[in-house]
């Protein structure tokens, strides 16, 4: 029989995953991309293009839970190849949707096939690498976040202004159906393998057992709270900036979505692998750095994103917009190990299944739909003004709480 050792290499794990994280954010974004052509070729309002990304989002989160219960019980690997195979097929059909109504209904169907995905490789990656190490292993994993997104506005960008909006879905769909098949390859780890002893205790499976213990983690209700913040502006700006763009500053739809998208890729990429290995090395002796770090960072971007979005001139704004997306994604890695440092090896797919609903329901489901009823009325400069000051709100509540996340921490010490 042929050495299969390399499937169940931590290293291994760690890249499939984080390609198909990537593959992930450049379907969903991909849309973004194209919302000035989708809003052209379908004769659509403001109001109903931001529906579109708040419908994925609504289902998306819907099912969060439904997946993170499965990812307690069930292989894991299995779980998030379903979701890749849902997600990339329903990216495809996007583009033979002869009407609203179908682009609607096939823009939820990609919500939860990345429900499904996403609730479950958190506890994967928590269960190849011990506790120092995941701020930065999560940190590399959610680096794919920016460089999917920067792909899905590159190839929208760029694909749709030469081929049309059609054309766009067609190349971001094709390849997920394929990759998908590679997770199968993979060997599932072991549960809590990389938890300190004592760590995997039995927690109860029942659903009221199961909140009680995670809001009994006074971080874990902080980080959420912050998370649904952070994810409301965030989720409105990604979806209306190339638009922005375009109407405010007269920029071409090719030009500013590939500029926003390199920007975004060079940015997020640091700002995610900074986040990460700082506060894994800061954590070592600064207990709770994990939230004041990520908050001084959210803070700080209110007055590069106020430059970005005001100033007229692009050599002050594309380098506003950098250094702004720089301290937004500084936090995602240090946040994410926040939560899984604090939740037992048992309860972390459905705390991660919990915040991830939670997070999209009450941030980015209503934020797309909320900025295109407002831009329909007053223009997109003034929502997106405000969406993007939100920012520094989530950073205040993450330095409110940084205590919390102290005593969180000592208390799994203590346990284990």
């Amino acid at each position: 029989m042929a050495d299969r050792s390399w499937s169940r290499s931590p290293g291994v794990i760690l890249g499939a995953l984080t390609a198909l994280n990537g593959l992930n954010y450049l379907d969903r974004y991909v849309a973004a991309a194209t919302l000035p052509l989708i809003l052209a070729g379908l004769s659509i309002s403001d109001a109903q293009g931001g529906l579109l990304q708040s419908l994925f989002i609504t289902v998306y989160a819907l099912v969060c839970p439904l997946a993170g219960w499965f990812g307690d019980r069930q292989p894991r690997l299995r779980l998030a190849a379903f979701g890749v195979f849902v997600w990339s097929a329903a990216t495809f059909a996007s583009g033979l949707a002869p009407t609203y109504a179908w682009l609607l209904l096939a823009r939820a169907i990609i919500g939860a096939g990345e429900a499904s995905y996403a609730v479950v490789t958190p506890s994967l990656l928590s269960d190849c690498y011990p506790s120092e190490r995941r701020a930065r292993m999560l940190g590399i994993f959610y680096a794919a976040i920016p460089v999917g997104s920067a792909l899905g506005y590159i190839v929208g960008g760029l694909v749709g202004a030469s081929h049309g909006w059609r054309a766009a879905f067609f190349v971001a769909g094709a390849p997920g159906a394929a990759l998908a098949f590679l997770l199968l390859l993979l060997t599932e780890p072991q549960r809590g393998a990389m938890d300190p002893p004592g760590a995997a205790a039995p927690v109860p499976l029942d659903l009221r057992s199961s909140l009680r213990a995670l809001w009994g983690r006074r971080s874990y209700a902080v980080n959420t709270a912050s998370q649904i913040i952070y994810t409301f502006a965030m989720g409105g700006l990604a979806t209306w900036m190339p638009t922005y763009f375009v109407r405010e500053r007269g920029i071409p739809l090719a030009t500013a979505a590939s500029t926003f998208g390199l920007i975004l890729v060079a940015a997020g990429f640091i700002g995610t692998l900074l986040g990460g290995r700082i506060a894994s090395g800061v954590a070592k002796r600064w207990p709770g750095a994990d939230f004041t770090l990520s908050g001084l960072s959210l803070v700080a971007s209110i007055v590069f994103t106020c430059f970005a979005i005001l100033a007229p001139q692009p050599a002050v704004f594309w380098p506003a917009m950098f250094v702004t997306l720089v301290l937004l994604f500084f936090n995602i890695g240090p946040l994410n190990a926040a939560m899984a440092n604090v939740l037992p090896a048992q309860l972390r797919a459905r705390g991660f299944a919990v915040t991830t609903m939670l997070i999209h329901l009450l941030g980015d489901a209503a934020s797309p739909w909320i900025i295109g009823e407002i831009s329909d009325r007053v223009g997109l400069k003034l929502p997106v003004l405000v969406t993007g000051c939100m920012l520094a709100l989530a950073g205040v509540v993450l330095l409110w709480g940084r205590k919390t996340l102290v005593t969180d921490l000592r208390a799994a010490e203590r346990a284990h």
